[in-house]
């Protein structure tokens, strides 16, 4: 069973606030942003700048021959040296270490307007959280702490931005159809994804002030500035998430953990617009409660999975909101329409 980025979130606040980690006044001036930085609630956007100002640091030292793990074993109050490669790394400077590295792959992705999203990028190479990854052979650990790969590609953490502020579109988009369901246009839409043949008018009003409470819900998540997407980190190398493209795990903390299938080419949608859709999908599941009843290459036309079925479906909600959002060709909504 993996652990969830909320419980390894919990270690990196305890390491954080370790009385071991360096002294040095410049590591210290970090320190105490790092601090501010990583709140109990999650990451502050008014501290962002620290984990630019951390990985800096740590390239700075590289240039001058300091690779990073020597550093960051220097954040974390330790000087291993003269004390030979047997040297074991405990659970106790696994967390220090943990916690520095964890903010080193830290992002705040693209920021305008409201929206303010994280990437969490561990290195592929590690196959647990890194205050478990780092414990064991000071060799082993090293080789871990100087890994300077990402788990995102700037590429990706580019496409996951964009992503975010798509769905947002998406979803503004969606409430303004919802908050004037009564317009024709609006109507036809509510009624082409939540509707059944025995929907009545009322129905598809009613299901329309549904949507659009949820949909704020799902807005406000978006500009919280508390928003993290990650990868199931400590489930790497197992089967567990083959052909997963996303999920939500129930954690504390607000987390969208991205797998290798978000990128993939498997689905009906493409690019951004599919991107987009795996947001507001999993959005609706962490903050709405939403079942998978069907995927779009299942059938999720209403008449065929049913109007109250529809209403607590994922890919519905998802797919109305490409709708509302002008995602979608004529070409797409007919064959959705058709399954």
């Amino acid at each position: 069973m993996g652990t969830r980025f909320s419980e390894a979130y919990s270690e990196v606040l305890d390491g954080l606030a370790s009385k071991k980690l360096s002294k040095d006044d410049k590591w210290q001036a970090i320190i105490v942003r790092a601090r501010k930085f990583a709140a109990i609630d999650g990451f502050n956007v008014g501290e962002a700048s620290v984990v630019n100002e951390l990985r800096a640091k740590l390239s700075v030292a590289a240039v001058k021959g300091t690779n990073e793990a020597v550093s960051l074993l220097e954040a974390a109050g330790e000087d291993l040296s003269g004390k030979g490669a047997g040297v074991m790394i405990d659970a106790d400077l696994a967390r220090r270490l943990g916690a520095f590295k964890t903010l080193r792959h830290t992002y705040l992705l693209k920021r305008f307007g409201a929206h303010k999203v994280w990437c969490v990028s561990i290195p592929p190479a590690f196959t647990d959280w890194p205050h478990e990854a780092l414990k064991g052979g000071l060799a082993g650990a090293t080789t871990k702490l100087a890994d300077t790969t990402e788990r995102f590609s700037l590429e990706q953490r580019k496409n996951l931005s964009d992503a975010s502020a798509e769905g947002m579109k998406w979803v503004q988009r969606a409430m303004t159809v919802c908050s004037n369901v009564k317009k024709d246009t609006n109507f036809a839409k509510v009624a082409r994804w939540f509707a059944d043949a025995s929907s009545t008018d009322a129905d598809v009003v009613a299901a329309a002030a549904t949507l659009n409470a949820g949909l704020k819900k799902i807005a406000a998540k978006l500009m919280s500035g508390h928003l993290i997407y990650t990868d199931s980190v400590s489930e790497r190398g197992g089967t567990d998430n083959d052909g997963v493209e996303a999920f939500v795990w129930g954690d504390p903390l607000d987390v969208v953990y991205i797998e290798e299938e978000f990128f993939g080419a498997r689905n009906t949608l493409t690019g951004l617009t599919n991107w987009a859709r795996i947001v507001v999908h999993e959005l609706t599941h962490r903050e709405l409660d939403t079942e998978d009843h069907a995927y779009e290459h299942q059938g999720i036309n209403p008449r065929k999975l049913t109007a109250s079925k529809a209403i607590e479906n994922a890919d519905s909600w998802a797919w109305f909101c490409a709708d509302c959002g002008g995602a979608l060709t004529d070409a797409l909504i007919k064959n959705a329409m058709a399954r």
